[in-house]
């Protein structure tokens, strides 16, 4: 089977069916892979394909991830031309008031369920010609966010394992790289930053962000346009969206004080 295929986790909303969509609509098989099974039968009459799978998805369970790559390869023909580790959670709040399971939750799934999901598909992606495992990061981690410190430890991570990553399967000619999303309008967005101040969305976190620049609120297609250019562009590894999400990552390597200074200025505007 010639037809090009990309497994996505996180799939069943947001940034990971906005991808789904953007890559069906090219003609490409998807996988779509996600804990919620409603979530995932619902995105799938959205996209409207027939070239769509889904399957529930637990991304810290190593033998689950290992069962759907399976699953995937039999019914993609045997190749993945595309891993999106996109599957992410994000609370928030001081360290010291987390609970430990809630940290030890988001390692889990922003870390743990990344490096599940290439070792799990390693073997097919080695078997693909011009493979790409590409995992979501965040604009955290440019430089960290206050209240998100745990977030931010997970991105980072996910934004270095990229990197070490780029060298060390290149002898297989996969290609790695990762995008670091600044404010994308998703359902996860809207919950999140909602909770703590009581009122919707639209007039808890709209009414601070900028109009333009690295935090201007941005579409989930972003995102697919994202991963849809890391596969046609070898050359770059992070992926920025938007583009000015990666000025903090430039100003931080010549003056901390100042990308401290920028990130302070977005996290604490209009309070």
């Amino acid at each position: 089977m010639n037809t090009k295929a990309i497994f996505i986790t996180g799939g069943a909303g947001g940034m990971g069916l906005a991808t789904g969509q953007r890559f069906a609509e090219a003609g490409w098989r998807v996988g779509l892979f996600d804990l919620d099974a409603a979530a995932l039968a619902a995105a799938k009459a959205a996209i409207g394909s027939e070239a769509v799978m889904t399957g529930v998805l637990d991304v810290t369970d190593p033998d689950a991830f290992s069962e759907a790559v399976k699953l995937f390869s039999a019914w993609s023909g045997d190749r993945m031309d595309i891993l999106f580790n996109n599957a992410g959670i994000a609370p928030g709040g001081l360290l010291e008031e987390m609970s430990v399971a809630t940290i030890r939750a988001v390692i889990d799934v922003n870390v743990f369920g990344v490096i599940h999901g290439i070792r799990a598909a390693l073997p097919i992606l080695k078997r693909t010609d011009n493979a790409l495992c590409i995992s979501t990061s965040s604009s955290v981690a440019t430089f960290g966010h206050a209240m998100r410190a745990v977030y931010t430890a997970s991105k980072f991570a996910v934004k270095g394992l990229t990197e070490a990553l780029s060298l060390e399967l290149e002898q297989y000619d996969i290609r790695t790289a990762d995008v670091l999303p600044g404010c994308i309008d998703t359902p996860m967005l809207r919950t999140e930053t909602a909770k703590g101040s009581g009122r919707p969305f639209e007039l808890s976190m709209l009414d601070r962000l900028p109009k333009t620049g690295a935090y201007r609120l941005m579409p989930a297609s972003a995102i697919a346009d994202a991963v849809w250019a890391a596969y046609h562009n070898s050359d770059p590894i992070h992926f920025y969206v938007p583009e000015e999400v990666g000025d903090t990552d430039r100003v931080k390597a010549t003056d901390i004080q100042a990308a401290r200074s920028e990130i302070k200025d977005f996290l604490f505007r209009g309070r």
